[in-house]
């Protein structure tokens, strides 16, 4: 669900978060300095040719070609073993086709070789995300933060770990400080609106997806998640409305229905005891 790459010459990152019981699809571009904090970035021993082919493997990411991608690592990898960028980078392409134990081992692999590379820690923790293993993913997390203290991906990949914890309030705490980075980055709304739910703080919720909307008016997720918190208001109309509207942009979210048909037996159970309360033997199912 995430996906984040580096080049020598650029570092670009797409995260994925599972919230709750929605989906959110994250997308940011963290600053060229993430990069220049890695010590040994191009071993001497590296040709351009290889150093191209991660390029390469880069802007195929980019373009969802991961097939693509994925073989020009290998074929960066295969000229240079003791590259960390070409393992840190096939890494982020194992995990766009599922493989998140060979991406595991491909971070890991980068990190022996650089103990400084951040992208490795980042995608680890993507891929100990995806396998569950949520305290791994928070101590990569926390690692790439202090090597780099503005590493927005960092955050929403450990507000997310935290969440899937339990531990909400460590979780707003990274949340508000993807906002305090970027102000203007949608996603971090819906993130933190994701919090706000596992602290049952619905009002909350309810205000930051507005945010994410009105920076994004097509944001899928925010919809998701504004959908939830109106669910748990009890405003089961607007929920219904908002939850409609994520599946007619989005018919692929499995979350997205099963959140509908809540609403939809909010909605019978409130019927019914209405239709009790105007007298009506339920338990019978009498008609007319």
């Amino acid at each position: 669900m995430f996906k984040t790459t580096i080049g020598s010459k650029h570092f670009g990152a797409l995260v994925g978060i599972s919230t709750l019981s929605i989906a959110l699809s994250v997308f940011t571009t963290c600053g060229a300095d993430a990069a220049t904090k890695d010590k040994k970035v191009t071993p001497a021993e590296v040709s351009v040719h290889t150093e191209d082919l991660v390029e390469t493997g880069v802007r195929d990411m980019s373009f969802h070609k991961t097939k693509d991608a994925l073989s020009n690592f290998d074929k960066a990898i295969a000229e240079s073993p003791s590259y960390a960028l070409a393992y840190a980078n096939r890494a982020n392409a194992y995990i766009q086709l599922g493989r998140n134990k060979e991406a595991i081992a491909d971070c890991t692999k980068a990190i022996s070789l650089n103990p400084s590379q951040i992208i490795a820690y980042v995608n680890r923790a993507w891929a100990y995300n995806n396998s569950r293993e949520y305290e791994k993913s928070i101590a990569d997390c926390t690692k790439a933060i202090e090597l780099n203290s503005k590493m927005v991906i960092a955050y929403q990949n450990r507000s997310h770990a935290y969440n899937q914890l339990g531990k909400h309030s460590e979780a707003l705490s990274d949340a508000n400080k993807i906002i305090e980075l970027n102000r203007d980055f949608a996603p971090a709304y819906v993130n933190r609106a994701h919090t706000y739910i596992g602290l049952k703080e619905f009002n909350k919720a309810v205000e930051d997806c507005n945010t994410a909307l009105r920076l994004k008016p097509d944001y899928t997720k925010a919809f998701l998640n504004r959908g939830h918190a109106y669910r748990e208001l009890g405003e089961l109309d607007k929920a219904l409305e908002d939850v409609n509207k994520a599946i007619s942009m989005h018919a692929g979210m499995a979350n997205a229905y099963l959140n509908r048909s809540r609403i939809y037996e909010l909605k019978a159970s409130k019927d019914r005891s209405e239709a009790k309360k105007l007298g009506l033997d339920v338990k019978s199912d009498s008609q007319d």
